[in-house]
């Protein structure tokens, strides 16, 4: 006689907890902790902080954002008084971030000229967007400047621009909305290295009107560029050798 095998019922799926700043919970043990660890941080003078009141805000703004206490120093600086999210904390939170689909990043370039970066994002269940600065979006916002992060290495910066726009559109949550470092650091007066940290706090102005300016009123930014080899002129020679040349073969 043969029994018939009574086949394991599949259980339903279960539907994963994605903990992000806008659903992270906020419980009186995690602020106990933080209050208890914020003069500890302060006094051992590892992390620049310049009062226990400014540790913990910073440990509860890295809680809230799903990072480590320690990471939260890292990646959260305090910049004129206000919280700012660094271009690699932003990034570090994307990629361990189950909620993320897909980054992709494209430079963009026409015949060896370097033009500019786009960051395309896709979100679980297909919300997508694509994020795009480009050199010349840079040239006629007046942010590059001899001997400038923009004149030492304009592609990283324009990576960390495109990835910024994308992140805000389709990861608000993940990253709070901080990603203003990313978008545009002179707003804090700062500037960035080549890896996306802040390496100036001194408040800064950008001039309405620049050389580059004018000379990018007269020519596009990608004939600017070739005329002068490939790179952004950045000097008052450069900027004038260039109008000349570009003048001449008109």
């Amino acid at each position: 006689m043969t029994q018939k095998k009574t086949p394991t019922p599949t259980p339903p799926p279960t539907t994963l907890a994605i903990p992000t700043a806008a659903t992270r919970e906020l419980t009186p043990a995690i602020w106990r902790m933080i209050g208890e660890m914020a003069p500890v941080m302060y006094k051992a003078h590892l992390f620049g902080v310049t009062s226990p009141d400014q540790a913990a805000a910073i440990m509860l703004k890295g809680y809230e954002l799903g990072l480590s206490t320690t990471a939260s120093f890292e990646f959260v600086q305090v910049i004129q008084g206000k919280p700012a999210l660094s271009p690699r904390g932003a990034m570090a939170l994307l990629l361990s971030n189950p909620l993320v689909e897909e980054i992709t990043m494209t430079k963009l370039d026409n015949k060896g000229v370097f033009l500019g970066y786009e960051c395309a994002m896709t979100r679980k269940g297909g919300f997508h967007f694509v994020g795009r600065f480009t050199m010349e979006d840079a040239m006629r916002a007046g942010l590059v400047k001899p001997d400038s992060g923009w004149a030492k290495y304009p592609e990283n910066m324009c990576l960390w621009r495109a990835v910024g726009f994308a992140a805000d559109v389709v990861f608000p949550d993940v990253t709070a909305g901080m990603t203003t470092l990313m978008k545009a650091p002179e707003m804090y007066g700062v500037a960035l290295t080549e890896g996306g940290d802040v390496i100036d706090v001194t408040p800064t102005s950008v001039p309405s009107i620049t050389p580059l300016n004018e000379l990018l009123a007269l020519f596009p930014a990608e004939a600017i560029m070739t005329a002068n080899g490939g790179k952004i002129p950045t000097t008052d020679e450069e900027i004038e050798a260039v109008r000349v040349k570009l003048t001449v073969t008109q």
